[in-house]
């Protein structure tokens, strides 16, 4: 993935088909010849965004992978079918990673799915 380069997609249409691990190794074939920090921290954040999303709704489950036009930042976003959630909405340990990892993430909710979001700024 290059600055230009249109968003990438990853869709998973069922509840047991594939790991937080599995979704980490699919953002390492994206970021191919990225540095490794980078490459590791969009795989963690998505990996942790994913695994929300599985515990918290149902498939089929949409991956994105957005670099801006600059390559200084991407938006990783984690999309489910929403089940009807639980008020008030509490911090897991993973979303606790995601904000710490990140430098701002949220969550949208519109039409029967749930949209979990986080943008990744890299250092030059």
């Amino acid at each position: 993935m290059e600055v230009g380069d249109d968003a990438v997609v990853l869709v998973i249409w069922d509840d047991d088909s594939i790991s937080s691990v599995e979704v980490a190794r699919w953002v390492e074939e994206r970021l191919d010849g990225w540095p490794p920090e980078d490459v590791m921290l969009v795989g963690v954040v998505a990996g942790e965004l994913f695994d929300n999303a599985v515990a918290h709704g149902s498939a089929p489950y949409v991956v994105e992978l957005d670099l801006d036009e600059f390559g200084e930042a991407m938006i990783v976003t984690v999309r489910d079918r929403a089940h009807r959630r639980a008020w008030p909405w509490r911090l897991s340990a993973g979303l606790l990673l995601v904000d710490a990892l990140c430098s701002r993430w949220g969550m949208l909710s519109h039409e029967g799915t749930t949209t979990v979001y986080a943008r990744l700024d890299f250092e030059d």
